[in-house]
């Protein structure tokens, strides 16, 4: 899956996607300010969705964002909220990037940011290869 098919994706199903805009895009000292508290570099098509649409959600499934906010006030579906403040992923080598209803999680290990996994209770296993390949896999999930 490359961002151009994603995008032809993501127009496809609009209907069944909530996402922002380049102009809620956090900006490059936010994107650096997440990585310095979460310890890692994000991938470069994380990136991407970040700069393109800010954050979004699929089928009401919020992916993990940065709002903007001083990180102890984000709460919510921010990304570095999410695994330092309401919950201690970083102890399991994990940034979760979003949880179902059905107590799944998925999220990228911090020892390879590229793929992302998925964890059902202590069940860990790989879910996409990269991003986009978990942004397709949501979304046609749904269709």
């Amino acid at each position: 899956m490359d961002r151009e098919k994603l995008i032809e994706l993501f127009e496809e199903y609009s209907d069944l996607i909530n996402m922002g805009t380049a102009d809620d895009a956090p900006g490059n000292d936010w994107i650096n300010a997440a990585e310095k508290a979460l310890l890692v570099s994000f991938p470069a098509d994380y990136k991407w969705f970040l700069n393109n649409y800010g954050g979004g959600d699929i089928c009401g499934e919020e992916i993990y964002s940065i709002y903007c906010l001083p990180f102890n006030e984000a709460v919510g579906g921010d990304i570095v909220y999410q695994n330092t403040i309401a919950n201690n992923n970083l102890q399991s080598n994990k940034i979760a990037l979003s949880n179902t209803d059905f107590d799944e999680e998925f999220f990228f290990d911090t020892n390879d940011m590229e793929k992302v996994y998925i964890s059902i209770g202590n069940n860990r296993q790989l879910y996409a290869s990269n991003f986009l390949e978990y942004l397709q896999k949501r979304l046609l999930s749904y269709v």
